[in-house]
């Protein structure tokens, strides 16, 4: 029967794709739907979870180490994980993907993705653009989450199987929140979470450890303020720093907890949005397809100190499989905070991020993994892997349509 209505279908596709080089020019109904089938979410409460467990040291003794909020300069208090979690994924400025700019502007763009969250906003304005008005709801929503997942859980369900169920559901309530969403969809019109999801590849291989160092040079260097205030005897400007520092750092952490989620690691997810003429939200949703089959399969990895470990992506961290993957990636987080504070402390930068040893080495994928990658690319084309459901077949075409794909994903 699926055979029969793609028969159908493919001519009315074949027309749908010559004209879909602009996002204009394909229906929104049908991108509604493709939304609506795949999603374009990701495991949110994750990275607030991960987060929360890395402990921050203070100049202010009297600070708590477990779970402090952070001041932010809008007025803002959110704890380190509230700030891994929205970095990126909820807040940021899609306009301005930091590996799409240029090196020399690399700084100042993860400048503007933090400033989205930290530094803009109004007390009193109730637009819902507003991060102190989206913070507040968004939080409230989390939490909500967080409930039905313990609910969830009581009655034998995992995380991993409640997100796989309710992962439309997220994300729409995470577009409506961030401003999208309408009586005709809750896709469309986009928010800011589609927005900035349409333009992610700072999250995936190999641009997330690229802009994880980006963002951890700038709380670096935020740290050493902090450092000559506390030369100067200034301890509460030190302290306004040293949060500050944090802050920066804990939203560059949300792209290291990426680095090391399965479904981010081989996704060619800059080639994808290269190569495809299709709007980028369903290019997004094309890279997804793979994102979401290595999140759920895992993959082997290795790091720089010789751990290796079977990494599993969004939705699956907290797995009981995943426990060597947590350990690794809070080792991480926790080294990168404490790089904050030292130099705070010390006034002296350090020449290399020991973190970066615990990363996965990503070149050694292909050699470790009995799985083939949904799409890979080779010798600079775009190769897609010829059977969609059996990531065992090591067979790759160069003939393939997104749109295509993306229904057959959809019938299948």
């Amino acid at each position: 029967m699926k055979n029969i209505i793609f028969a159908v279908l493919l001519p009315c596709l074949i027309a749908l794709t010559s004209y879909a080089h602009q996002p204009g020019q394909l229906d929104t109904t049908l991108i509604s739907q493709l939304l609506e089938k795949h999603g374009a979410g990701f495991g949110n409460l994750e990275h607030q979870k991960i987060g929360n467990e890395v402990q921050l040291h203070f100049i202010n003794k009297d600070i708590p180490s477990e779970h402090p909020l952070l001041h932010l300069p809008n007025g803002l208090k959110l704890s380190y994980g509230d700030l891994v979690t929205f970095g990126g994924d909820i807040f940021g400025d899609e306009d301005y993907p930091i590996a799409r700019c240029k090196p020399e502007d690399k700084k100042s763009c993860f400048l503007r993705q933090f400033n989205t969250l930290a530094v803009n906003g109004q007390k009193g304005n109730e637009q819902c653009s507003n991060p102190l008005v989206q913070v507040k709801s968004i939080q409230k929503y989390l939490s909500e989450l967080n409930k039905a997942i313990e609910e969830a859980e009581k009655k034998g369900q995992t995380a991993s199987e409640f997100y796989l169920k309710h992962s439309q559901d997220i994300s729409k309530a995470l577009n409506r929140l961030t401003c999208g969403g309408s009586f005709i969809s809750d896709y469309l019109p986009f928010g800011q979470y589609i927005k900035l999801a349409q333009v992610n590849f700072d999250h995936f291989h190999p641009d997330a450890p690229a802009a994880y160092k980006i963002g951890h040079e700038i709380a670096l260097e935020t740290a050493m303020k902090a450092y000559r205030e506390r030369l100067a005897n200034h301890e509460d400007k030190a302290q306004q720093w040293l949060e500050l520092a944090y802050a920066q750092n804990a939203f560059a952490n949300h792209f290291l907890t990426d680095a090391f989620s399965s479904g981010h690691m081989r996704t060619p997810r800059q080639a994808i949005d290269r190569d495809i003429h299709l709007p980028a939200v369903l290019k997004l949703l094309i890279a997804n397809l793979m994102h979401d089959e290595d999140n759920r399969l895992g993959l082997n990895v290795i790091n720089a100190q010789g751990l290796s470990w079977k990494a599993y992506g969004d939705g699956y961290l907290f797995t009981e499989e995943a426990q060597m993957q947590r350990l690794i990636l809070t080792q991480a987080m926790q080294q990168s905070a404490d790089s904050v504070y030292e130099v705070a402390m010390t006034g002296k930068l350090p020449k290399f991020y020991p973190e970066l040893n615990l990363f996965p080495d990503t070149k050694a994928l292909e050699q470790l993994n009995e799985t083939a990658p949904l799409f890979k690319v080779e010798n600079g084309v775009l190769l897609k892997r010829t059977k969609n459901h059996d990531p065992y077949h090591f067979e790759w075409t160069s003939c393939w349509s997104g749109l295509i794909t993306l229904l057959q994903f959809k019938l299948g």
